[in-house]
């Protein structure tokens, strides 16, 4: 199995500098905003500039002005940057059908049967790189190796702009010492976990049996790790099917009233449909996430799909049952639609 990963870099503000020219080289900082106040929000994204004064993906914007008083903050336009994206995708999707888009910016590539060796990955690697450069003026970090998560570590390594093979000579050395942080798929909570059994890479692996990782970190986690280690990892690239779409909201002010809340939450419903198309959820979920930021939800599964109509009114049954067992305030609302029927399948239904 021969795999390229390709990682858009610092995507978001890249197209901002691409549509702008005049922004490259300044500190750039996309937020999402949440309208309470004109700094109410978090950052979505920053480059490298930007990154280098302290500024983080997920950080409030005020604290973003306080590290970087002088960058260019800068509205989220999702719309946009899917434009660019589904663009790059396409044209990701003329080299090979085996593609898993894993994310807006990120992909895997299966070239097993494009190309014979690593050596010539790499050639079709840079050719890719120097294409959608072409095509877009965006620049991207490209990762080739034996699998996909060894691909991902390549890119990784050699942000931004970077492009890195790894050979299967190589695969031992590096993952002996790969920080445990570092593995993908190892959040922050499972590797502070092992690093108190003393797994501070993931070579240190060895030191255990099979049966104590796993009671640190669960059976399907301790099977990937020994499996990475040993090189015995080789999950198919795929495409991935979305389970479910969102959509969530900033109210204006705390509340616990449902009438200032429904307006909210039903615009929230409407923009979940939108999102899905013509599919209908089985499923839907009320999620709020409360004054001090804890978030609470309650779903209700129903046999067949639901329409928006039935939404409107299940979601208020949802939110009600959130206030009623919480004394808190709500200060943002949404609603999550899971377990989507395809066109197909709810032809086959409603005939």
């Amino acid at each position: 199995m021969i795999i390229i990963f390709i990682d858009f870099d610092y995507f978001f503000a890249q197209v901002e500098e691409v549509m702008n020219p005049n922004l490259k080289g300044k500190p750039v900082v996309v937020c999402v905003y949440s309208g309470r106040d004109k700094d109410s929000g978090a950052v979505a994204t920053a480059n490298y500039e930007a990154r280098a004064l302290g500024v983080k993906a997920g950080m409030p914007i005020k604290k973003a002005k306080e590290l970087a008083p002088n960058a260019v903050f800068l509205p989220i336009r999702k719309e946009l940057y899917k434009q660019v994206s589904d663009r790059i995708m396409n044209y990701l999707k003329s080299i090979t059908n085996r593609i898993e888009i894993a994310s807006i910016d990120e992909a895997y590539l299966d070239v097993t049967h494009k190309v014979k060796d690593l050596k010539e990955a790499f050639e079709l690697g840079k050719k890719i790189k120097e294409e959608i450069y072409n095509r877009e003026k965006i620049t991207v970090s490209v990762g080739i190796a034996r699998n996909k998560v060894l691909a991902k570590i390549a890119a990784e390594m050699v942000k931004p702009n970077g492009i890195k093979v790894i050979y299967e000579e190589e695969e031992r050395a590096l993952l002996d010492n790969l920080p445990i942080d570092d593995v993908p798929g190892i959040g922050k909570v499972l590797s502070e976990k092992l690093k108190e059994i003393g797994v501070e890479k993931l070579g240190d692996l060895r030191k255990f049996d099979f049966d104590k990782i796993q009671q640190v970190v669960g059976e399907k986690k301790a099977k990937y790790l020994f499996d990475l280690l040993e090189s015995r990892y080789f999950e198919e690239v795929k495409e991935r099917k979305i389970k479910h779409q969102g959509r969530y909201l900033t109210l204006p002010k705390n509340s616990r009233d449902i009438e200032f809340i429904k307006p909210f939450l039903f615009k929230a419903i409407d923009e979940a449909y939108n999102k899905i198309d013509k599919k209908l959820p089985l499923e839907i979920s009320v999620v709020a996430i409360m004054e001090d930021l804890d978030i609470l939800s309650r779903t209700i599964t129903a046999k067949h799909g639901i329409v928006k109509e039935k939404a409107y009114e299940l979601s208020l049954e949802l939110l009600k049952r959130i206030l009623e067992n919480d004394r808190r305030s709500v200060r943002r609302v949404g609603v999550r639609l899971g377990k989507l029927l395809s066109s197909s399948t709810l032809e086959d239904f409603l005939k």
